[in-house]
C-alpha cells in the first residue's frame, strides 16, 4: 500500500534557511511542498488556501513570539493542519510559552539535532499522523530542574533583583542610571519572557518577584529588607 503524500508549508523568518528547507523538502517523494514564507499573513493565507497537512515553523529567540502566535492562529484557522517546530535550543521557557492548543499532532525538534532529512521527515510524518514527536535533547532538558530566570538577560535580572528589593520604577531607573521608560520596557520584557500575565490571583510584578525569590539564594530575599524597601 502506497503511503499518502504529506502537504507541507514552511514558515521560517531566515531567508537562507527557508530556501534550504524549500529545496530539501521539495525533493522528498513523500512530501509535497505547498509554500515557504517568512510573513505571518502569507502563512495564514497559505494555510487557508492550500490546506497543508503540516506547517514547519522555525523558532529562534528573535522570532519566537511571532512564530508561536502564527502557530496559535494556524490551530484556530484549521485544526487539521499540524505543526512541526524547529527550534534553536532545548529551552524550558520556549516549551512553556507554547500554547496548549493541541493534545496531539505536533513535533518539536532542535536544528542541531537534525543530522539528516529523514529525521525531519519522520517528525513531519508523526505530526501529520496525530502523534507528538519530541527531540530527545528537549525531553532530557525538561526532565531537569531548570530555572525560568535563565531566559532573562543580565540587565533584566538586575531590574528584577531591584524589584524584589522593593524598588519602584523610578528608583530602579536611578540605581541603574536608566530612563524610567527603559525600565518599563525591561519590566514588560521580563513579564513576557517569564510568561506572566495579570489575573485575579496576582499582578505580574508580584508573580515575577515571587519567582525570583523562589529561584535565587535565600540571602537574596534578605537583601530586600530594611532601608532598601524604603526606595519604593
Amino acid at each position: 500500500m502506497q503511503e499518502s503524500t504529506i502537504r507541507v508549508l514552511v514558515f521560517e523568518a531566515d531567508g537562507l534557511f527557508r530556501d534550504m528547507l524549500r529545496t530539501v523538502l521539495g525533493a522528498q517523494p513523500r512530501l509535497s511542498l505547498c509554500g515557504a514564507t517568512g510573513e505571518p499573513v502569507q502563512a495564514l493565507s497559505a494555510v487557508a488556501n492550500e490546506r497543508p497537512d503540516a506547517v514547519l515553523i522555525g523558532l529562534s529567540r528573535e522570532t519566537e513570539h511571532e512564530a508561536l502566535s502564527v502557530a496559535q492562529s494556524i490551530s484556530s484557522l484549521r485544526t487539521e493542519t499540524k505543526v512541526v517546530f524547529l527550534g534553536d535550543t532545548p529551552d524550558r521557557r520556549t516549551m512553556a510559552a507554547m500554547p496548549a492548543f493541541r493534545a496531539a499532532g505536533w513535533s518539536y525538534l532542535l536544528r542541531q539535532s537534525v543530522n539528516d532529512i529523514a529525521t525531519l521527515v519522520r517528525a513531519i510524518d508523526g505530526a501529520a499522523s496525530g502523534l507528538v514527536v519530541m527531540d530527545p535533547a528537549v525531553v532530557e532538558r525538561l526532565g531537569q530542574r531548570d530555572s525560568r530566570l535563565g531566559a532573562l538577560t543580565k540587565r533584566q535580572l538586575e531590574v528584577l533583583s531591584l524589584m524584589a528589593k522593593g524598588y519602584n520604577n523610578a528608583a530602579i531607573a536611578r540605581s541603574l542610571v536608566l530612563e524610567e521608560k527603559s525600565v518599563e520596557n525591561h519590566i514588560n520584557a521580563i513579564f513576557g519572557q517569564l510568561n506572566l500575565s495579570r489575573d485575579n490571583a496576582a499582578h505580574p510584578r508580584v508573580k515575577a518577584v515571587l519567582l525570583y525569590l523562589s529561584e535565587t539564594p535565600e540571602d537574596a530575599g534578605e537583601q530586600g529588607e530594611g532601608a532598601e524597601r524604603k526606595a519604593a
